[in-house]
């Protein structure tokens, strides 16, 4: 099913080739931060977080809000969402890979996140992260690629598909709760310091996936593509 992926006329080829000379930029720039330390980034007491924690927050919100995707067609049976609950699950894959390379850069040395695995600790948030964070991850792509392939083959998926889509909706919401919690861990900023934190997280996720929903419901051609 990859092998579309490399087959495109002259305009997509332009645009791979663009995406990886910006790979090629951030890949320079890490290596200076790899050698030189954190320092590079400007983060400081004060300014203990960045880009990478920033970037990390909206890509999980990206990833919890494909559940709005996934609960209309599979809970209530909405057909409307048929098609593009594929969309929403590898949405969700890609957005969760960029979570999980933002925290590996924000450690400073990529072997730090050895120490989660081998000294795993119940009273460390980023245990927990990393518990909800991969386990998501898992269930989106083996559920999107069994959903995709028996899409492709016009036929029904496999039964055992629906137990791992209804354990996917607590971890779509575990994982933007648990970021706030790790938002939460910061008690000199003000705003992060309360207790609705991740009812905030999870309603601006679950407002940007309605935005995202709103050509399915009122477009429905685009079922037609």
């Amino acid at each position: 099913m990859l092998e579309i992926a490399v087959k495109g006329n002259r305009n997509y080829w332009m645009w791979i080739i663009f995406l990886l000379i910006v790979i090629g930029i951030g890949k320079l720039a890490y290596l200076d931060q790899f050698f030189n330390g954190l320092m590079i980034t400007g983060m400081s007491r004060d300014v203990s977080w960045g880009f990478y924690i920033a970037n990390f927050t909206f890509l999980v919100g990206v990833a919890a809000g494909g559940v709005m995707v996934v609960i209309p067609y599979y809970l209530h049976d909405y057909e409307k969402f048929h098609r593009i609950t594929i969309l929403g699950e590898f949405l969700a894959v890609a957005s969760l890979v960029m979570c999980l390379l933002f925290i590996i850069v924000d450690l400073g040395q990529p072997v730090r996140m050895l120490n989660v695995l081998l000294y795993p600790s119940p009273k460390s948030m980023l245990f927990y992260d990393m518990l909800v964070l991969n386990g998501y991850l898992f269930l989106n792509i083996v559920i999107g690629w069994k959903v995709l392939e028996a899409e492709r083959n016009q036929v029904e998926p496999p039964a055992w598909t629906k137990p791992l889509i209804y354990l996917s909706i607590p971890f779509a919401i575990g994982i933007h709760t648990v970021t706030a919690y790790l938002y939460c861990g910061l008690p000199g900023r003000g705003f992060w310091l309360t207790a609705i934190l991740a009812p905030r997280f999870l309603a601006s996720a679950f407002a940007a996936a309605g935005l995202f929903n709103y050509p399915v419901l009122h477009h429905p051609e685009i079922h037609q593509i």
